[in-house]
């Protein structure tokens, strides 16, 4: 019998080593949580939404940046779960906006929140994919660009995938 708990000991020690070195499995920090109920927030996969005429880096866990030779940058934020998107934005400062839409954005509710201001704007745009917030940003918009900006963060949106393949991942 004692044979028997040491071997499961052996097996359990060696599946918590394989899962580690893979990355799968992480035992400190807010990822523990992540890794086993996926609530509270996530993790930027190795394999972050491409957009056209964008490139990306990935800054840290939960944030990536994209940049286009025309120096327009979008940020990409993973936020926390632990609260539904839409009160996320109900417990916004709205005296910080302007003006603000909501649209249905292939089947994903966006709430996009403007600050006007004169030749240029910033964005702040929230919304949940896959039971995962996000919020996209972006500054020094110029009314030109505008069209072009939006319809990038639309791609994001649309990019965006649960199973870790060609989007964000919640691990």
């Amino acid at each position: 019998m004692k044979r028997l708990y040491a071997l499961l000991v052996i097996l359990i020690i060696a599946y918590i080593g394989i899962n580690v070195a893979a990355d799968n499995f992480h035992l400190t920090g807010n990822d523990a949580t992540n890794a086993t109920d996926g609530a509270n927030g996530g993790s930027v996969n190795n394999t972050i939404p491409k957009i056209s005429n964008f490139t990306d880096s990935k800054i840290n866990d939960t944030a990536v940046i994209y940049n286009d030779s025309n120096n327009m940058t979008i940020n990409l934020y993973l936020l926390d779960n632990n609260q539904k998107i839409e009160d996320i934005v109900k417990g916004l400062d709205h005296s910080r906006y302007t003006s603000n839409q909501t649209i249905d954005q292939n089947g994903v509710t966006t709430y996009f929140l403007y600050n006007e201001g004169p030749g240029t704007y910033s964005a702040d745009i929230y919304f949940n994919k896959n039971n995962q917030n996000y919020l996209i940003t972006g500054s020094g918009i110029t009314y030109e660009d505008s069209d072009y900006f939006i319809n990038h963060c639309k791609e994001i949106i649309d990019t965006i995938s649960g199973s870790g393949s060609g989007g964000l991942s919640r691990w």
